[in-house]
């Protein structure tokens, strides 16, 4: 009986490979695994060729569906391995972002802790208030040009402090 079912299989596997492995690549475009696709479908019909009525219209519908299904099952788990690869690697960019904003965002306060009480008042009263140098040289009761030298010295402590960052 062991003899028997070698021989009928051999010849199905014969007969139907080719077809097989030509819808296959069709539909996957990749030899490899439209090889590894068929060779799973004739393990599952080595595993059943007992139990399919032996016409050969049985036996062609089983290796079309079977493959199909290798097809289908393939391309879900390839999607969703995609998927999970893509969240990993928007989650590791995000994280990469965060991080380097915090490390920017400790770099600035560290450049704004090495200036004068003085400079930071005036350069934050031009960039985060928005102040004229001139609205600003009023209000501390300072010239326009010591406006001027606070917000030079603030602006090339923080050239220099983020040139990395550039």
């Amino acid at each position: 009986m062991r003899s028997s079912k070698k021989k009928r299989f051999s010849i199905l596997f014969d007969k139907h490979y080719k077809k097989l492995f030509n819808y296959s690549f069709k539909v996957v475009k990749e030899r490899d695994l439209s090889q590894e696709l068929v060779q799973e479908t004739f393990i599952k019909l080595w595993e059943k060729i007992e139990q399919i009525q032996s016409n050969d219209r049985s036996i062609e519908s089983f290796l079309i569906v079977t493959l199909k299904n290798k097809i289908i099952d393939h391309t879900r788990k390839h999607k969703t391995r995609e998927k999970h690869t893509n969240l990993y690697s928007l989650n590791r960019d995000i994280q990469e972002n965060i991080d380097n904003e915090w490390e920017l965002l400790q770099k600035i306060d560290s450049i704004y802790a090495s200036l004068p009480q003085k400079t930071i008042e005036i350069f934050r009263l031009s960039r985060d208030q928005g102040f004229t140098y001139q609205e600003i040289a009023t209000q501390k009761n300072i010239s326009v040009k010591t406006v001027e030298l606070h917000i030079s010295k603030a602006l090339t402590a923080f050239r220099q402090g983020l040139q990395d960052y550039l």
